[in-house]
């Protein structure tokens, strides 16, 4: 009786603290969809059409990229930022019809809804206020449930030398919490323009990399870096172009 009141006690706490942490976390929102064959402009105007009605402001946003490399080429990436716990109290049942009536005829929906927290510590010249960036480059892995510590420590420190060398390029990283894979988590890199110069201090990244963690802390990282993603299919790399006719009009 005493074991299963201290196991009552525990799970309550647990619960109680998961959801604590839960309330200030920031949620992504992603879909992803194929148009129909001889769709692609219907598809294009139907949603750029529901995107100006439901999702032209802050908290319901939604910014939609067209995958331009790889086996997903043409597919549409709709992301939704900004979100907290309590926007999934809301009613978005007019929405969600309008979308079915109108828009989903033309598109096949790809894995269906998933949900992703943010993880501020990946942030990388991050900055809400700035307009969304033409160019995309999303990275998905797949993380060996152990070894989060490596590959978060990599990405992490790597990300403050990475931002302040090419100030350009901006970094928000992602991990899936519904919708999938559990231990995914993905890197959105954007930048406006493939071109740029290069500075001289570029080729000295490992130097100042151990000079800020620590003697071979750029092998030793970098190393636990690779051994943390899963061998099959561990990390898929695809490039997004953003599509400005389907931007929202935000208020």
């Amino acid at each position: 009786m005493k074991k299963l009141l201290l196991l009552f006690v525990f799970l309550v706490s647990l619960n109680t603290y998961s959801q604590q942490l839960f309330q200030n976390t920031e949620y992504w929102n992603t879909w992803v969809y194929q148009p129909k064959e001889g769709m692609v402009d219907a598809f294009e105007k139907a949603a750029a059409k529901k995107t100006k009605m439901f999702n032209s402001s802050r908290e319901n946003a939604i910014l939609t990229f067209k995958v331009v490399t790889g086996p997903n080429t043409g597919q549409y990436l709709r992301v939704m930022p900004w979100q907290s716990s309590k926007s999934y109290d809301l009613d978005r049942s007019k929405e969600l019809k309008y979308w079915e009536e109108n828009v989903g005829k033309y598109a096949t929906s790809i894995g269906g809804a998933k949900r992703w927290a943010r993880m501020k510590w990946g942030d990388m010249n991050s900055d809400a206020n700035q307009a969304p960036s033409k160019y995309v480059q999303q990275t998905d892995y797949i993380v060996k449930p152990t070894k989060w510590n490596d590959f978060r420590r990599w990405l992490e420190r790597i990300g403050k030398i990475y931002g302040e060398r090419i100030p350009e390029h901006r970094r928000i990283i992602v991990s899936l919490v519904s919708g999938g894979n559990y231990n995914m988590s993905t890197t959105f890199i954007g930048f406006d323009s493939y071109a740029r110069t290069v500075k001289e201090f570029d080729n000295t990244w490992e130097q100042e990399y151990n000079k800020r963690f620590g003697a071979n802390a750029w092998d030793y990282d970098r190393d636990a870096f690779d051994e943390s993603i899963e061998m099959i299919v561990g990390q898929q790399v695809q490039t997004l172009e953003l599509v400005e006719s389907m931007m929202p009009d935000l208020k």
